[in-house]
């Protein structure tokens, strides 16, 4: 543990993996007076993921090394006011810490089902709310068999736990079902996690939508509803762009009472969520429930919109009655979003973002988060690690962000949206 003694009279709150949105939770603390304490998870989080940790923002980095009771033992000598999770993989961690510490937790019992999708979809079926139909086998003829069985072809094959797109294959016959066995099985996911099993999932037909919300004790707040765009490349998904709805529509009203009945059978009780739904002919399915903040976004440029998942996740842990009151009256827009996610068709090394000014002289243009830089290299998108970076356009005016969607799609490709080194990789 490093540390610096934080001043006697200042509460102090515990953020358990500051990465990726994560990040952003300590200034906000520290704005409100508190000092910041931050539990690492793993001795070795992913690199991607610790790049973002900005060490002075804490007086302390607690690093679990897999005793609970040691860790809490560090972190209770700075008499924690709340102890709230950064990023997804500190969700066990943040769950057992909060509990061990006795402050607002939503425990351990179905703290492996917030995690694993195939426990999350058992959950889902106990409490009676619809969930997709799998199969979990480390057994490439198994799911083969299951498939086949089904009868109902193209199927998904995924990691239990990862993030992202990664490791996630459609397979529409036996063979690519094996064909994507013998790519993931064994290895390392993004997470870091073990894939010695994978799903094999019915392929979801209709329209994506996710939610980002806050709970305190048992009550939910939807704070923001998007329509998530994602498009196919060859056998792989990648995403395309994602847009901030309003709070009432034919959709929403659908999708957002499902939401709060997931958040209500995987035991969220406290603190913020992430929920992906597939909205059928039928209704509304989980496609996944993170408990933790929306990963990587510019918490700025939403709050133009309407209070950010940060803002509302920050309000709720320093002023535990705002998660109500917004709860009663739903949120509100001031202006629309789209978050473009870059398409890479390009392959090289970066020398400078090219098509990037004309994006910035767009009339929506907003900002960008995890962009390329020069010397970075680049290559053909296939899943959400090959995105070369993320354009957010804000305006009134949803025609005006449609039209400069498209504008940045044409970008791509025809002049490219970066210029890249004429040296060939590895020369």
């Amino acid at each position: 543990m490093t540390a610096s003694s934080p001043a006697p009279d200042r509460r102090v709150a515990v953020v358990v993996d500051a990465y990726s949105t994560g990040a952003r939770l300590a200034p906000r603390f520290h704005a409100a007076g508190l000092d910041v304490v931050h539990v690492q998870s793993s001795p070795q989080p992913p690199d991607f993921y610790l790049r973002a940790l900005k060490r002075d923002d804490f007086v302390a980095n607690v690093v679990h090394a897999g005793d609970l009771e040691a860790t809490a033992e560090q972190v209770a000598r700075f008499d924690p006011a709340f102890v709230v999770v950064g990023s997804e993989p500190g969700v066990l961690v943040s769950d057992a810490l909060s509990e061990r510490l006795g402050l607002p937790s939503n425990g351990t019992r179905l703290s492996t089902a917030r995690r694993d999708k195939h426990l999350m979809a058992q959950a889902l079926r106990r409490a009676g709310v619809r969930a997709i139909e799998e199969c979990k086998t480390g057994d490439a003829e198994e799911a083969v068999a299951w498939a086949v069985k089904r009868g109902d072809w193209p199927v998904v094959v995924k990691p239990c736990d990862s993030a992202g797109t990664d490791g996630v294959a459609l397979c529409e016959t036996p063979d690519a079902i094996r064909a994507a066995f013998a790519e993931t099985l064994g290895r390392p996911n993004a997470l870091h996690g073990s894939n010695e099993q994978l799903l094999v999932q019915e392929l979801l037909r209709g329209t994506q939508l996710f939610t980002d919300s806050i709970s305190w004790d048992g009550v939910h707040h939807v704070s923001e509803c998007w329509r998530d765009n994602k498009r196919r490349l060859g056998d792989a998904f990648v995403y395309d762009y994602e847009e901030l709805l309003d709070p009432r529509g034919e959709q929403q009203d659908q999708v957002i009472p499902y939401v709060h009945t997931v958040l209500d059978a995987l035991g969220v009780a406290y603190g913020p969520a992430h929920t992906e739904v597939m909205l059928t002919d039928s209704g509304p399915v989980l496609v996944e429930c993170g408990a933790r903040m929306h990963g990587s976004v510019r918490d700025d440029v939403i709050d133009r919109c309407t209070p950010s998942h940060v803002t509302v996740t920050v309000d709720a842990y320093l002023d535990p009655a705002s998660v109500a009151r917004r709860a009663e009256r739903g949120y509100t827009l001031d202006a629309a979003s789209y978050c473009v996610m870059l398409i890479s068709h390009q392959e090289g090394r970066v020398v400078a973002p090219a098509g990037m000014r004309e994006v910035e002289q767009l009339e929506s243009f907003a900002g960008t988060i995890s962009m390329v830089e020069p010397g970075d290299t680049i290559t053909p998108t296939v899943d959400l690690f090959s995105c070369p970076g993320i354009i957010y356009l804000v305006h009134p005016d949803r025609t005006v962000l449609q039209r400069d969607y498209e504008r940045i799609r044409e970008l791509e490709e025809t002049v490219g949206m970066f210029e890249l080194d004429a040296t060939p990789v590895g020369a």
